[in-house]
């Protein structure tokens, strides 16, 4: 049999002995393995339209490939390599398709291959065994430090001599990192470069207020030529005042470079909706999206003077969430900080304008996951902004999260009576009994501020859980009874029930042995609540989760999987989930290399042009975020999220929000986080683990 390009006679038609992929045009593998294992006519045609070439013309139907074009030209390139010869095909035996635990090794084993080949490509590259990451490195593993040098830590370790490393001495260097974080691994090096030190004195007469003879001053060690170290007091110099200017600064152009469009531009621009995604720092195309935003938007002078911050969130990384402030110049705004975890004590000296709070849960699989910010203004107003990401650096860098921003809220007037400024969603009444359950005093002066705020032109409806057995109007309140009674009351059925339920989330709970357990029983039931016509089916159900290699191939590599923390452990116990699971794809929105942290709810129609729903929240798909009915129909909740829901028959008074343009209808298309339609796991994906970090 002749060749299509009888030009190159090295070129063979390479004889159909193997079996077919049975994922078809939808294979999502890039793994020469598998082009070795199965044959891919779809790919070997459109070879040869294209001539053997690669380049996909822009008129070609080809672009329209339920993969991404990407990795239908690396698809391509191993299917030509193969009929040139370059690969050839295996003939072992057939062997049995691995298990999980088995697939997970082997692909264990590959990433490590993989994180090896990059340190060593970075190693060539630089001619040096600098650890890549410079001062943003957050290991704290001592093996990392005696394989890569760290100059930056170094060079602090000369400023510091052998004097013990505290928080006042570190403030006045340019670490990027938390104050743990930088003391653990500057311990590290220190033992690793043999360097003396000594122990932290115990200085007696010094009040717990931190207000002795040394405020305002640091123990340092200077180190005079041809002299031992001679220990003193220094004042904190105005060279260490420009000094910490100029990394501030630094930091300043590098968070401001992101930033293309004025944030009232883009709030305009996200009319009605208000829906954005983080801004991701190696996607340039992000930073010119009008629908995306960084963290010190949020606190733009533009949206108001700021007069208090209220934050609750679950992970908080404090230097960097002040250092956002510091960067508009913005210093001691009153802010009351509800947390989960926190990389550092509050320091006294921060408390004259902190109000630090933890919250903990009950239950010891519980946790405060809710991520919300309320900003009030000199003028009175105030903006609630729902999010999913933590306030740490790493998820608004590289990770892809969602937030919602709510108009400005005016103050009522004086004489407006308790009822009034609510939403036609009733989200006020909802937001004041979430802060109300966690009957702390901390949130009582947030709870009237929010009371006498007018809310009316908000359009969402709030959804939170709370822990705790809920039962009676508590079943309504919230989690999945308080979604299902959104939902029931709100929207009606779409044509049958024939819209799919689309989960998409960067966690999984335990869900039980089987779909019925818990994924086609409670969550199905729930968010397929709404008013029926007639006989109704049971719509699909998918779930949008990162695979193995969609990770690999991030911004950050493996390290990009740090913030989806599903278990191989859980996994093993529920296989039977994979066959629901699509890949993380966004490439409309310039996001398939940034992990997903965000967490969203929908039904989309078949047809990809309507969505009757949709929900974005801080709850992942588990029973301690959203809860599960016992036997006597209580409603058991482990952990505290926050969400909002958004229904169009509030926004347009329609039954669906628009996806694709219509001809003649003007109304905005709702913007989803990711590419339509979803792509199914095949044969050889596997879901990212954890696990593989370790």
């Amino acid at each position: 049999m002749s060749d299509s390009n009888p030009s190159s006679p090295k070129k063979r038609r390479v004889t159909r002995l193997r079996d077919t992929c049975i994922a078809g045009p939808k294979c999502f593998s890039k793994q020469v393995p598998h082009f070795q294992k199965y044959d891919h006519p779809h790919l070997e045609s459109l070879l040869r339209e294209l001539g053997n070439a690669l380049e996909i013309p822009l008129s070609h139907k080809a672009r329209n490939s339920p993969v991404s074009l990407e990795t239908l030209k690396e698809q391509l390139g191993i299917v030509k390599k193969i009929q040139d010869g370059d690969i050839s095909l295996s003939s072992s035996p057939e062997k049995k398709r691995p298990t999980t635990s088995e697939e997970i090794e082997r692909l264990k084993q590959e990433s490590a291959k993989f994180n090896k080949k990059r340190e060593a490509e970075t190693r060539k590259a630089t001619q040096s065994k600098d650890c890549t990451f410079g001062e943003k490195c957050y290991r704290k593993h001592p093996e990392h430090f005696k394989e890569f040098n760290h100059p930056h830590l170094s060079k602090m370790l000369d400023t510091i001599g052998d004097s013990p490393i505290d928080e006042k001495l570190l403030a006045t260097l340019q670490g990027k990192l938390s104050f743990e974080t930088l003391r653990n691994q500057l311990e590290i090096v220190r033992k690793i470069e043999g360097r003396s030190y000594k122990p932290r004195p115990n200085v007696e007469g010094t009040s717990s207020s931190g207000s002795s003879s040394h405020s305002g001053r640091v123990q340092l060690v200077v180190e005079k030529p041809g002299t031992s170290s001679i220990k003193g007091t220094l004042p904190v110099t105005q060279a260490m005042r420009d000094r910490n200017a100029a990394a501030l600064e630094k930091e300043r152009v590098v968070v401001m470079d992101r930033v293309k469009n004025s944030i009232t531009s883009k709030l305009e621009a996200a009319a009605p909706y208000n829906f954005f995604l983080t801004t991701i720092t190696e996607s340039k195309n992000t930073h010119h999206e009008k629908l995306s935003v960084s963290f010190i938007e949020l606190i733009d002078p533009m949206l108001g003077e700021l007069d208090g911050v209220l934050q609750l969130n679950f992970m908080v990384q404090l230097g960097w969430l002040l250092s956002q402030f510091h960067i508009l110049g913005l210093r001691q705004i009153p802010m009351t900080l509800l947390y989960g975890e926190i990389d550092m004590d509050v320091p006294d000296q921060l408390k004259s304008f902190i109000t630090p709070k933890k919250i903990k849960p009950p239950s010891p699989f519980g946790s405060h996951h809710t991520k919300l910010m309320v900003f009030t203004y000199k003028d009175g107003g105030l903006r609630v902004i729902i999010s999913t990401a933590n306030l740490v650096e790493s998820d608004w860098d590289n990770r892809t999260q969602g937030l919602w921003i709510s108009p400005k809220c005016p103050a009522l007037p004086e004489d407006s009576d308790t009822l009034s400024g609510e939403s036609p969603t009733r989200f006020k009444m909802c937001l004041t009994r979430y802060l109300s359950a966690y009957k702390v005093p901390e949130l009582v002066p947030w709870i009237k501020k929010i009371s006498r705020a007018d809310m009316s032109e908000i359009r969402v409806f709030f959804v939170g859980s709370v822990p705790g057995s809920h039962a009676g109007q508590g079943l309504k309140q919230w989690g999945l009874g308080a979604l299902s009674s959104i939902l029931s009351d709100n929207v009606v059925v779409p044509e049958k029930n024939s819209y799919p339920l689309i989960l998409q989330c960067s966690s999984i709970g335990s869900l039980g042995p089987n779909p019925d357990s818990y994924l086609t029983g409670d969550v199905l039931r729930t968010f397929c609540s709404g008013k029926k016509e007639g006989v109704v089916g049971k719509p699909d159900v998918k779930l949008v989760y990162p695979t193995f290699d969609n990770i690999v191939g991030s911004y950050d590599g493996l390290l990009g999987g740090g913030c989806l923390p599903y278990s191989i452990k859980t996994h093993d116990k529920q296989k039977w989930l994979t066959s629901f699971m699509c890949h993380w794809k966004s490439d409309q929105r310039h996001r398939s290399r940034a992990p997903p942290h965000i967490k969203t709810y929908c039904r989309i129609s078949p047809d990809h042009k309507k969505m009757s729903y949709f929900v974005l929240t801080s709850a992942n798909l588990s029973k301690a975020a959203w809860g599960s009915y016992n036997k006597s129909g209580n409603l058991s909740i482990l952990s505290y999220e926050a969400g909002v829901v958004f229904l169009p028959q509030y926004f347009f008074g329609a039954e669906h929000f628009p996806l694709k343009p219509d001809a003649g209808d003007r109304t905005p298309l709702f913007p989803l986080p990711y590419d339509l339609p979803l792509t199914s796991y095949t044969f050889n994906d596997v879901p990212w683990f954890f696990d593989n970090l370790s």
